[in-house]
C-alpha cells in the first residue's frame, strides 16, 4: 500500500507499570512496590531520615543534642548520603522487577489520502484509513544465576549505602561535638582573655599608683604596661578565633554562617573515672557495630555476586513470548491473530567478552578484600588510638583543674606581694602569664575531653542521632 507524505500517526507504546497505572501517572514515582524504602529503615536501624522533613532552626538557646539533630537533618553531606542510599533502594527495586514480564501494547493509526485500488480493481481518489494494535508480552522464565546474580549485588550494594549512610551520620555527629564544644571553648578563650586584659590593667594601675607614691619605679610603669598591650591583642585574637568557630559550626549544622546563635552547653565535670575496658572486648565492639566496616563487607559481597552475573552472560537463556494483534485497513478483511512461544537464546561467540567479564569481575572481588582488610585495620587503629587519647584526655581534665586553681592562687599572691612593697612587678608579671597559659590549658582539656570521647564512640560505632550524650557519657 502506497503512502504519500499527508499522512498523521499516532504512535503508543507503554510498560507494565505505566499501563497499570496510566490514570495516576503523575504519582508513579512515589511507588515502592517491592518495599526497598522499607528494606533501607531497617539496615539503617531507625536512624531518621531527612530527606522530605522540615529542618526548621529551633527558637532559643541551642543545645548540643539539638544541634546533632539539627545538622542530621540540614547537613549537606548527611542528606547526600541519604539520596545515596534511596537511589540505590531504587536500583534494587529494578533488579528485582527482572522477575516479572513485561507487557508493552502498541498501536498505529493512518490515513492515506493517495490513489487507491477498490475491491472491483477502479482506482479512486478516496483516503484509506488503516488501525494497527498489538500487545506483546515477554517473561524471561531462567537464565542461569543472571538475574538472581544482579538482585543479590542490588541488595548487597543496598546494604553498603544503608551502612555508609550511618557511618556518615556518626561523623556528623563527631563533626558537631567539636565544632559545638569548639565553639564553647572559643567563647571560655574569650572570657579568659577578657579577664587577663582586667587583671593586666589592674597591674597597670597599681604600678602607676606605686611610682607616684615614690614606691614603684618607671620600668615596672612599663613592662606593666607591655603586658597589658600583650592582654589586648590577645583578647583580639581571641575574638576574632571565636568568631571562625562560630561560623564554622553554622555550616556544620547546615545554615549560613551569618546566622546568630546561643549555645546551652552542659558544664564539664573537674574529674571523670579512669577507663576500665579491656582493649579486646572494645575491639570486638567495634567489629560488629562499625557502619565503615559493614560497608566495606556489603561491597565484598556484592562483588563475588558480580562474578555469578558476569559468569551468567556466556549461558543460555530461557523466555516465554506472547502476542495478540490486530490489523484494520479500508476495504481489506480485519486481521486478528494470536501468538505465543518459547524461545531459547544460546551465546555461541561474543569474541571472548564474557571470558574477559569473568576475568574481571574476580579481580573486582580481590579488589573489595583488599579494600575490606585494610577497613579492618583501620578501626583497630581507630579503637586503639581513641582509648588512649580519652585516657590522656581524662588524665589532662584533672591535672588542668589541679593547675588552674594553683595559677589563681598564685597570681592573687603575687599582685598582693607587689602592693605591699615585698614582691616585684616580675613576680605579678610571671603569676598573670602563668594564670592566662593555665586557662588556656583548662579550655584545651575541656575541648579535647568532649572530642576524644567522641572520637572513641565514633571508634566503637556507638554515635548515632538518638541521643548522642548518653553514647558519649557512657564509655567504660
Amino acid at each position: 500500500m502506497k503512502q504519500n507524505t499527508n499522512m498523521s500517526r499516532i504512535r503508543i507504546s507503554i510498560g507494565l507499570l505505566t499501563c497499570v497505572m496510566c490514570s495516576t501517572g503523575a504519582h508513579a514515582g512515589g511507588l515502592d512496590p517491592f518495599g526497598t524504602d522499607n528494606t533501607l529503615r531497617r539496615d539503617t536501624k531507625g536512624l531518621t531520615d531527612p530527606l522530605g522533613h522540615d529542618c526548621a532552626v529551633p527558637g532559643g538557646a541551642l543545645s548540643f543534642p539539638s544541634a546533632v539533630n539539627l545538622a542530621l537533618c540540614r547537613n549537606p553531606l548527611t542528606r547526600q548520603a541519604w539520596a545515596l542510599a534511596h537511589q540505590q533502594a531504587a536500583a534494587l527495586g529494578a533488579a528485582e522487577s527482572a522477575w516479572l514480564p513485561t507487557l508493552a501494547a502498541t498501536g498505529d493509526r493512518n490515513r492515506d489520502y493517495g490513489k487507491h485500488a477498490d475491491i472491483n480493481g477502479n482506482i479512486v481518489d478516496t483516503p484509506q484509513n488503516s488501525t494497527d494494535a498489538a500487545v506483546n508480552l515477554t517473561w524471561t522464565l531462567y537464565d542461569f544465576g543472571g538475574r538472581t546474580g544482579r538482585i543479590e549485588s542490588a541488595h548487597r550494594l543496598l546494604d553498603a549505602a544503608a551502612a555508609t549512610a550511618s557511618s556518615v551520620v556518626q561523623q556528623t555527629v563527631r563533626s558537631v561535638v567539636q565544632d559545638y564544644y569548639g565553639v564553647v571553648a572559643g567563647d571560655a578563650s574569650l572570657v579568659a582573655a577578657k579577664s587577663s586584659e582586667d587583671i593586666a590593667a589592674h597591674s597597670l594601675e597599681i604600678s602607676r599608683a606605686l611610682q607616684k607614691g615614690g614606691v614603684g619605679s618607671l620600668g615596672d610603669v612599663l613592662q606593666a604596661q607591655t603586658a597589658y598591650e600583650q592582654a589586648v591583642l590577645a583578647r583580639l585574637q581571641a575574638e576574632s578565633a571565636a568568631k571562625t568557630a562560630q561560623g564554622t559550626l553554622s555550616v556544620e549544622l547546615g545554615i549560613t554562617a551569618d546566622q546568630p546563635f546561643t549555645l546551652a552547653a552542659e558544664p564539664v565535670p573537674t574529674q571523670v573515672p579512669e577507663l576500665s575496658a579491656r582493649m579486646s572486648d572494645l575491639m570486638a565492639e567495634a567489629a560488629r557495630q562499625r557502619p565503615d566496616l559493614a560497608a566495606a563487607q556489603a561491597q565484598r559481597d556484592a562483588a563475588e555476586a558480580g562474578i555469578k552475573v558476569a559468569q551468567s552472560v556466556g549461558l543460555p537463556s530461557i523466555s516465554i513470548g506472547a502476542l495478540h494483534s490486530f490489523t484494520s485497513t479500508t476495504g481489506v478483511p480485519n486481521q486478528n491473530y494470536n501468538q505465543i512461544g518459547l524461545s531459547v537464546t544460546v551465546p555461541i561467540f561474543s569474541g571472548f567478552s564474557a571470558t574477559y567479564g569473568v576475568r574481571q569481575a574476580r579481580a573486582a572481588l580481590q579488589v573489595s578484600e583488599a579494600a575490606l582488610e585494610q577497613v579492618g585495620l583501620g578501626v583497630t587503629l581507630d579503637v586503639w588510638n581513641g582509648y588512649y587519647s580519652l585516657d590522656s584526655a581524662n588524665k589532662q581534665l584533672t591535672a588542668s583543674a589541679d593547675l588552674l586553681k594553683t595559677a589563681e592562687q598564685n597570681e592573687q599572691v603575687s599582685i598582693g606581694r607587689y602592693q605591699a612593697g615585698v614582691g616585684s612587678m616580675v613576680d605579678v608579671l610571671t603569676a598573670q602569664s602563668a594564670l592566662a597559659t593555665a586557662r588556656q590549658v583548662r579550655i584545651a582539656a575541656e575541648l579535647g575531653w568532649k572530642v576524644a570521647r567522641a572520637q572513641l564512640a565514633l571508634a566503637l560505632g556507638r554515635l548515632s542521632s538518638a541521643d548522642p550524650l548518653t553514647e558519649t557519657s557512657n564509655l567504660p
